[in-house]
């Protein structure tokens, strides 16, 4: 019996040494093994959502004032600046197009650089040279000084705002991407309040400011572009203190900045310390021929090598068919939108001077001369402050019906919204020139809030259609082809204005209702190849 007890207690020893060895040797194993690479979809999906991704959105306000501020300070101060250098139709369209013409020009480089420089930087540099671009042209003495300087706004100002999305949109996940794209948009929509705000405030002044014995004079208009250019000032100095892209830091080998950028969104929105982020190793799937890691050796044709390899796939099956259909859709939807509302403080400026409350739009401009003498004396402006009113009216109506559409995107689809408003837009901007008073101001906040909105939808379905290694790309050539289209609108309506009054809002109409046509095509496309367009 003793020895029976003695012989099952060895064997018991035996089972648990074993068992010991066993447990260690499965744990030697499990440190042995090397945690995944993480792409960047996995990695950001791991940040959360919190505090950090709020205070991205807070920043990206000023940053949106900056394009805007630039491309709109020409309808601000037209009525002032036709007086101060008695301008031409022709000459007022050249001053609204020549932003855009140097948008269009340099959204090829500007969407190769976004790409391969980097995100922060680029939009530090664009937004800091743009504000000084703005406050130079408030110092100016000779129109086409200021019409260049319009223009190199423009280049300035093409990168930042179509970067801008793509930068913002690289600080979530999957879930939040396409919402944060438009809450962007009502962000900017912000400027079509505060910048009438500012034109309120200024231009009515009596301002004449003398320096070097006449060589320099500072009116009202200027100072208002003086004081735009500050807050673009504001706009480059947040900008600076954000941190750069991880999508881009992944994308050119910098796993190590990519991953503490991923800690600190870790950190921020979860409340948790970084070293607890899951994540430890990064990888990017982007291939190397796609990558610059060395910038300062890249030759010229190295350089167009590259663009050439980034904007290809747009060229080809599955994306030719539907980026070019939303190319178009961009370019009719911005000509509609922009071609009216650059033209609105003029207008409103016509119908005030000729006192036409009681009469339509169409009835207001009958007598040209008496409308010019009414607004001008001499080289001075007597801008009526109802003018920038009538602006910020409409800027409220545009940003509340903004933040109205976001809600309703949660139960209806994005390219059911953008039908329905271009039906009512086509609808409503074929009677505009028969309305009057309280009507004409309503229809015109109504057309330009739905019109920004579908705006912003078009680069929202534009900017899910393509996977993440060509956003950035897609957005800049989307919204390049809506300011060819901006272009193209202030060319034809101004002579279509001039054959009839009526006409160029009969031809905003039916461009309003081709966008129809095009959206019904490309949702066709959509349901037929549902495989072919990657969503991210």
């Amino acid at each position: 019996m003793i020895l029976q007890l003695e012989n099952d207690n060895k064997a018991r020893n035996e089972f648990h040494e074993d068992g010991e060895k066993c447990e260690k040797g499965t744990n030697d194993d499990i440190n042995k093994i090397e945690p995944t690479p993480a792409d960047f979809e996995t990695a950001i999906s791991h940040t959360g959502y919190g505090i950090y991704n709020k205070r991205m959105l807070v920043l990206y306000i000023p940053l949106t004032l900056t394009s805007l501020f630039c491309t709109t300070s020409p309808s601000f101060i037209l009525p002032a600046v036709r007086c101060y250098f008695d301008l031409t139709p022709l000459e007022e369209g050249s001053l609204f197009g020549a932003v855009y013409v140097g948008m269009v020009s340099s959204a090829f480089v500007w969407g190769f650089l976004i790409d391969t420089l980097g995100r922060q930087k680029l939009l530090f540099y664009g937004i800091l040279l743009s504000g000084i671009i703005e406050f130079l042209s408030g110092l100016v003495q000779r129109f086409w000084v200021l019409v260049i300087l319009k223009f190199f706004c423009g280049v300035a100002t093409c990168g930042p705002y179509s970067l801008g999305f793509t930068f913002l949109s690289e600080f979530y996940d999957k879930e939040h991407r396409d919402k944060i794209v438009l809450y962007a948009g009502g962000f900017s929509s912000f400027a079509f309040v505060l910048q009438p705000l500012v034109a309120y405030f200024l231009i009515p002044m009596d301002i004449n400011f003398q320096f070097f014995n006449g060589y320099l004079i500072i009116e009202n208009w200027r100072l208002f572009l003086m004081t735009c250019s500050v807050m673009v000032f504001l706009a480059a100095f947040l900008v600076y203190s954000m941190d750069e892209s991880p999508k881009f830091l992944m994308a050119v080998g910098r796993h190590k900045e990519a991953l503490n950028v991923f800690r600190k969104i870790y950190s921020q929105n979860t409340g948790n310390p970084p070293e607890s982020y899951p994540i430890s190793i990064l990888r990017s799937d982007i291939s190397e021929e796609q990558s610059l890691k060395s910038i300062p050796s890249i030759t010229v044709k190295k350089f167009i090598e590259k663009g050439w390899i980034q904007i290809k796939p747009f060229f080809l099956q599955p994306y030719l068919t539907p980026s070019s259909l939303t190319f178009l859709l961009l370019f009719m939807t911005m000509l509609t939108l922009n071609t009216f509302r650059l033209r609105l403080p003029n207008m409103y400026a016509t119908i005030i001077a000729a006192k036409g409350d009681h009469a339509t739009v169409c009835e207001s401009r009958t007598s040209t001369n008496v409308t010019y003498t009414a607004v001008c004396k001499g080289t001075i402006a007597l801008v009526d402050p109802e003018i920038y009113i009538k602006s910020m009216i409409v800027g409220s109506a545009v940003f509340g019906m903004f933040w109205m559409a976001i809600y309703i995107t949660k139960y209806m689809d994005k390219n059911h919204i953008y039908i329905f408003f271009s039906i009512f837009g086509g609808l409503g901007i074929s009677i505009f020139p028969w309305t009057n008073g309280i009507v004409t101001l309503i229809f015109s906040a109504i057309y330009v809030g739905i019109m920004n909105i579908n705006t912003t939808l078009v680069i929202s379905i534009m900017a899910s259609a393509v996977p993440t290694t060509l956003r950035g790309m897609a957005v800049n050539m989307v919204i390049m082809f809506g300011r060819i289209g901006v272009v193209f609108g202030n060319l034809i309506i101004p002579v279509l204005d001039r054959i009839s009054c009526e006409l160029p809002y009969m031809t905003l109409s039916m461009f309003n209702f081709s966008c129809l046509v095009v959206i019904l095509i490309l949702m066709r496309i959509k349901k037929e190849k549902p495989k072919t367009i990657t969503t991210p």
